[in-house]
């Protein structure tokens, strides 16, 4: 019964169709797609209420809804998810099955949500090779070649990318490979569709447990990881004192910086 009332609910149909008027409309360009983008996100908006926000809420942070850098009992506020969520949507991606991620407030497109695009590109098909990954010795970091190759409205392509990948010492190889092939679907999708799109994932942001303990020591690596994940929060002045703190290793600096980033 109550699947039955979903697929005849006029608002859920009128989400869809939003949604359909941007990503359906391939041949649309300039001030037409950005009054459709617009519109539509406006709409979405507006539709997306309290009542219909909330079974999206109950999705957050977990891979069958989108994961986040904040999975806690709270998680991120309603605002906050509908944002990234109309964001999401409008991009190409599902709403669910961990198609993209919340970081730092804003929205990122995971390997899943890249593959979901890629998959459903009219005219393309692909494959992205690995080889074996360079790790270096304290396993803080790794390389790794990629191979993509496309085909594009019958025209092949190829290249190779050189994908750094940042790693813990508890990730495999598999891990590295993962994050790496995200990189390349990013890659691929952005060149074929002359975009710049974010990917990312919260698995990157739990590559290392930062300390929230001031009196510990702050380790540079840390700060360097965080300050990525926090720079679109941070104003023009806080992003060049983080900086410079950063690349002059002024350690003791480390903490009040530390502390900065965490408020954010």
């Amino acid at each position: 019964m109550e699947n039955e009332l979903i697929k005849t609910d006029p608002v859920i149909e009128k989400l869809n169709n939003s949604v359909f008027s941007v990503i359906g409309a391939d041949s649309l360009v300039g001030f037409e797609k950005a009054y459709k983008i617009a519109y539509a996100a406006g709409e979405l908006k507006v539709l997306l209420s309290k009542e219909y926000m909330k079974p999206i809420m109950a999705l957050q942070g977990n891979k069958l809804g989108f994961k986040t850098d904040k999975d806690t009992a709270n998680g991120y506020p309603e605002e906050t998810v509908k944002n990234c969520l109309i964001e999401a949507v409008l991009t190409g991606v599902q709403p669910f099955g961990n198609q993209f991620n919340i970081i730092a407030g804003n929205c990122y497109i995971t390997k899943e949500g890249f593959g979901y695009l890629l998959k459903n590109y009219r005219g393309l098909s692909y494959e992205i090779i690995p080889s074996l990954p360079r790790i270096n010795q304290d396993k803080s970091g790794a390389a790794i070649v990629m191979k993509v190759e496309w085909t594009l409205n019958g025209v092949t392509k190829e290249r190779s990318l050189d994908i750094p990948v940042k790693m813990n010492s508890f990730m495999g190889t598999d891990a590295v490979i993962g994050k790496a092939t995200r990189k390349a679907r990013a890659w691929l999708f952005n060149t074929i569709n002359d975009s710049e799109i974010a990917d990312g994932d919260v698995t990157d942001t739990e590559a290392k447990v930062i300390s929230s303990t001031l009196n510990e020591t702050v380790a540079l690596e840390d700060l360097e990881m965080l300050f990525e994940m926090k720079k679109e929060m941070l104003s023009k002045e806080e992003i060049e004192s983080a900086k410079r703190i950063i690349e002059n290793k002024e350690e003791k600096s480390f903490s009040k910086l530390l502390k900065t980033l965490q408020s954010k």
